[in-house]
């Protein structure tokens, strides 16, 4: 897409023409950024269903019924994302037909002369793979740091939430999100209220060069267990120094606690798991 951008955008494309004829499994997902200055984050969605909308639009509620997320950039993400060999993501015939691109644009310089033609490119195969892949973000929604302090907030992929799947999953990718305030995150499970692993652990976060967990040996979920976010950000100290509050919000001025995180096999609605303080708001 090509347009001249304003100084906080959200745009959805909804994309129609997805091959259909058979059934796919994409096994890779690049990310193609036009113009790295003003592009904050980007989603694929799979739609079962008719959008409804026209092709570019605002995003906006219509764009709920595409929950399902096939791959995630923001800052810090390099190169393809490939899949484990066994694992792919189903579309076309009998599955997904419609896609959204979700392209969210942070434009500070408030240039106007600024453009982008973002995407990503899709590898796919007719090759069926054994699992299909699930992606689930997990965090807090409920975000408030004072200024000139340092503070952590967490968030939880509840035993409640978890308990909607009746079989073990295991994750293979996790990437902690958060902006400028950001130092330090990680992502733990725990079993029977104890600790029992460390996911993922960003000890020295930096918002444009965060890195990607691959679990080379998936880490096993079973139902009834805990997924827990850790984010600290400091408000105190140099150039993150804040004289006033920041809250939750989708631009950089403002704060994230998110970690996405790939699994399989795919548990059908199991796409957010997020709090909102400490009441879960999608399960």
């Amino acid at each position: 897409m090509d347009t001249t951008l304003p100084v906080l955008c959200s745009i959805c494309i909804t994309i129609e023409q997805v091959p259909h004829t058979e059934r796919y499994e994409a096994v890779a997902f690049e990310p193609i950024i036009g113009n790295r200055d003003v592009v904050h984050h980007m989603l694929l969605f799979g739609c079962e269903n008719d959008m409804g909308t026209s092709t570019i639009h605002q995003c906006g509620a219509q764009d709920g019924t595409c929950s399902t997320w096939f791959a995630q950039y923001s800052l810090g993400v390099r190169g393809p994302i490939c899949l484990p060999r066994d694992v792919g993501v189903q579309f076309g015939k009998d599955s997904f037909t419609k896609m959204l691109l979700q392209v969210h644009w942070n434009n500070n310089n408030a240039s106007a002369n600024a453009t982008d033609d973002s995407g990503f490119r899709i590898y796919y195969t007719t090759t069926p793979r054994a699992y299909d892949l699930g992606n689930v973000q997990i965090g807090q929604n409920e975000i408030s740091i004072p200024p000139q302090s340092e503070v952590t907030v967490r968030g939880s992929c509840s035993t409640r939430c978890t308990r909607m799947f009746h079989h073990p999953i295991y994750l293979t990718r996790t990437y902690i999100h958060m902006h400028y305030l950001g130092t330090s995150g990680k992502l733990e499970l725990y079993r029977n209220g104890s600790l029992e692993t460390l996911i993922a652990k960003d000890e020295d976060y930096i918002y444009d060069k965060s890195p990607i967990h691959e679990h080379q040996n998936p880490i096993e979920i079973l139902p009834g267990d805990e997924i827990m976010l850790s984010c600290t950000f400091n408000s105190r100290d140099g150039h993150r120094k804040k004289d006033r509050i920041t809250h939750f919000g989708e631009g950089s001025e403002a704060e994230m606690c998110y970690a996405f995180v790939s699994y399989f096999p795919r548990v059908r609605g199991f796409d957010q798991c997020i709090q909102m303080g400490s009441r879960d708001i999608n399960c």
